[in-house]
């Protein structure tokens, strides 16, 4: 060990023989040599992190000397009780260097404690006492609207969010020059209020719990709850890490549950949800492309939760792809990317067509029209296979379902007749290029049906 570790060892720890001597002073004689080691490295971490908190309030302070006050601060900071009776005008302790017999001539530091008169010990104001712990009630909520006091949570609009999330600086400015003292916020942010924790347990268990009725109404309280924004980051996690386990669990109804949640926060109109799009994403498209999301997917329906978490995630691009600049290209992308595997399921295709469909009528007609041909090549080969399992079997009747729900209504809009069957199936292929002839035309004659009884009825 070099001389500049053995500085640094000196300085970072105390002696063994300090705490041995403070034992002895509490009436803790004989204790064993490990449980003095432990205690010393205890004591050792405690004034170390107190030390690094205090530094971090002279530095905020703007000085470069460390006071007594930046340590009573630390240990409040973490809710220890600070001494009483050592705050200096000057803010040093009267530290003096002297050598100490019998230690080879080293020097140590001590308090230098000066002789007072009992007159002036008596004579001497009495140093200033803690103030005691005391309650006081204030009002949570007026006929249902919080009241704008001290007590309760600031309630940030969601312009304000909105502001926060495109121009950090602009809101770190307006902080920084504020100065009135109602609106001064503690050193700890992130730390939620006894009514928000009791909150965020009740709503989340009753999100996920088994009663109807309150699932219900905690459904409804996310999308209605104006004060949500500070237990909004502990809500999304709760969604974003509730999928990933459930989804290996392949706890259906759990996943349900929570892109219920998703959904409520996303139809609450004073909650702005751009700042945690990167972990309501990867939840939304791994319930839609997820390989298997129940144990028994050949009898579950877990096609409604594909469906559904497709809507939610054509509402959240339609929501926010005006301030994130190709958010649409990159979802859309990840969709397209599923059919150029072979190894992937049909059921993932099934999920990204679903994803695409939802897009609405520009993607369809740009995106998917372009894929049913290939779509079509793959399903024909899966049935041809002589071991076709059975959930395949249904995903090919899903799809087909799918297709047959939104392409005949998009080539309609999009394409004038006449229509002819060659061209079908060289755009659409041998599969489903005749299915759609037949779809489209048939949706061509109901038009004409329907426009014929209004034309008769004009003219009369």
């Amino acid at each position: 060990m070099t001389t500049t570790d053995q500085a640094k060892t000196s300085i970072l720890h105390f002696p063994n023989q300090s705490i041995q001597f403070i034992a002895d002073s509490n009436q803790c004689q004989h204790l064993a040599d490990e449980s003095v080691k432990y205690l010393t490295l205890e004591a050792t971490g405690v004034v170390r992190f107190l030390l690094q908190d205090a530094l971090k309030f002279t530095r905020k302070c703007r000085r470069t000397k460390m006071i007594t006050e930046d340590f009573e601060a630390a240990m409040k900071m973490r809710y220890l009780e600070p001494s009483v009776g050592y705050r200096l005008s000057n803010g040093n302790l009267p530290f003096k260097t002297t050598t100490a017999a019998g230690m080879s001539h080293r020097e140590v530091q001590c308090i230098d404690d000066h002789e007072i008169h009992l007159d002036q010990v008596i004579s001497a104001p009495m140093p200033k006492l803690p103030l005691d712990v005391s309650i006081r009630t204030h009002w949570l909520a007026i006929e249902g609207k919080q009241p704008t006091i001290n007590e309760n949570p600031e309630i940030i609009s969601k312009v304000d969010q909105t502001t926060d999330s495109l121009d950090p600086m602009k809101s770190l400015t307006k902080k920084r020059y504020n100065l009135d003292a109602s609106k001064i916020k503690t050193s700890n942010p992130h730390e939620l209020s006894l009514e928000q924790q009791i909150y965020y347990k009740e709503i989340t268990e009753a999100c996920v719990g088994s009663e109807e009725q309150k699932r219900q109404e905690a459904i409804a309280s996310l999308s209605t709850e104006t004060g949500l924004h500070q237990i909004l980051p502990r809500i999304v996690l709760f969604i974003s890490e509730g999928v990933k386990v459930n989804l290996m669990q392949y706890n259906l109804a759990i996943l349900i549950y929570l892109m219920r949640m998703t959904s409520a926060l996303l139809d609450n109109k004073s909650l702005y949800c751009e700042k945690y799009l990167h972990q309501l994403f990867p939840a939304i498209m791994s319930c839609i492309l997820a390989k298997q999301l129940c144990a028994r997917p050949d009898a579950d329906n877990h096609w409604a939760l594909r469906d559904y978490a497709a809507s939610r995630c054509a509402q959240m691009v339609k929501m926010f792809s005006a301030n994130i600049h190709g958010l649409r290209k990159r979802i859309v992308r990840i969709f397209l990317r599923t059919f150029n595997s072979e190894r992937l399921p049909l059921v993932t295709h099934y999920g990204a067509l679903v994803g695409l469909c939802e897009m609405g009528q520009e993607t369809i007609e740009e995106l998917l029209f372009p894929i049913i041909r290939t779509l079509g090549d793959r399903i024909v080969r899966t049935l041809e296979n002589p071991s076709l399992s059975p959930i395949d079997k249904i995903t090919v009747d899903k799809i087909n379902g799918v297709i047959s729900r939104y392409v005949p209504t998009a080539y309609r809009a999009s394409r004038q007749p006449p229509d002819d069957l060659e061209n079908f199936k060289q755009e659409f292929g041998s599969y489903y290029g005749q299915r759609l002839y037949a779809q489209v035309t048939q949706l061509r004659q109901q038009t004409k049906s329907t426009a014929q009884p209004t034309q008769v009825s004009e003219s009369t």
